[in-house]
């Protein structure tokens, strides 16, 4: 199977939005910067990336949320505001329905899969001393 060739336009919106997740992303103005109307830019976007812009920019700042609950101890809501996810109830509800957990779970729950993979690795290298 090949891989999708993007729109270059498309291709270089997507890089700039990830890059820049935090930022109020609109779609009136990406869609003026581009000099396209704003049903147009919807549906290129779309039939280019199999998504309408807001909710790709919205997925993609709910899996960014979920990489840094993993990989920094910085308070959950300073996170959300980091990628732009500046709604306390809406993230919530928006993070349990995609990773089925709170994001506060979500933390907790692959903390102790490190501690028990730790565990293990702890074990497995006394065996292999004996």
């Amino acid at each position: 199977m090949t891989e999708k060739i993007l729109d270059k336009r498309i291709f270089r919106l997507v890089n700039s939005i990830s890059d820049e997740l935090g930022q109020d992303w609109k779609v009136a103005e990406i869609s003026l910067g581009f000099g396209l109307s704003i049903p147009h830019f919807q549906k290129l976007f779309k039939r280019e990336v199999g998504m309408p812009p807001m909710t790709w920019l919205h997925d993609r700042r709910l899996e960014k949320f979920a990489g840094l609950l993993l990989s920094t101890f910085h308070p959950i809501k300073q996170l959300a505001y980091r990628v732009g996810l500046k709604n306390e109830s809406h993230l919530t509800r928006d993070f349990k329905k995609k990773y089925g957990l709170t994001p506060t779970g979500y933390r907790k729950h692959h903390a102790k899969i490190e501690q028990l993979e730790a565990h293990l690795l702890k074990a497995e290298s006394k065996i292999g001393q004996k």
